[in-house]
């Protein structure tokens, strides 16, 4: 498995796979904002408004791939470029793994390029959501995440069930600035 920084090019070199990720994970269950069926129509705009919000640098891309080249894996990390008093902190958002690589260590690699890019980035403080009783809480607290608290309903399945979410948050330390 090798992970990668994808630009707003790689983004459009690998949209087929990227679409295709985000209509699995969905299928599969994954409270990632969207509910099933996800059409394709819908699947490409999400990831054209990536593309867009990483040409303003808005935004960073990871993306895990197998030893074959083909995508396992992706996780973004939103930066709070709004306000100057938030320029240390960003948010980790759709963790996203193939079903069928998952349980091999693709999230936890995700994650962790995630905590480089962002100390690469400046930011020092993550912050994250997940849906109660998600797989990813585990993942989450084994990596050192910390609990802040639940938000009640705050999940809407398709069927029209409500969810909590549980809010983490990570600080980092600051990479040394070069002399």
């Amino acid at each position: 498995m090798h992970v990668q920084t994808l630009s707003d090019s790689d983004l459009e070199t690998h949209l087929s796979a990227l679409v295709s990720l985000l209509i699995e994970n969905v299928a599969d269950g994954a409270s990632i904002g969207f509910h099933p069926p996800l059409p394709g129509v819908v699947a490409e705009g999400y990831w054209r408004g990536v593309q867009s919000r990483l040409q303003r640098g808005e935004r960073v891309l990871i993306a895990a791939f197998d030893d074959h080249g083909l995508l396992t894996g992706t996780a973004q990390l939103a930066l709070e470029t709004r306000y100057p008093n938030g320029r240390h902190r960003a948010e980790v958002q759709k963790l996203m793994v193939a079903p069928a690589a998952r349980r091999k260590g693709v999230a936890r690699v995700l994650m962790r390029a995630l905590e480089e890019a962002a100390r690469v980035a400046g930011r020092t403080l993550l912050l994250l959501d997940t849906r109660e009783g998600d797989a990813a809480e585990q993942l989450y607290r084994s990596l050192g995440w910390e609990l802040v608290g639940l938000v009640p309903g705050y999940v809407l399945e398709a069927d029209g069930a409500q969810h909590a979410t549980l809010i983490f948050y990570r600080t980092l330390q600051a990479q040394p600035k070069p002399e």
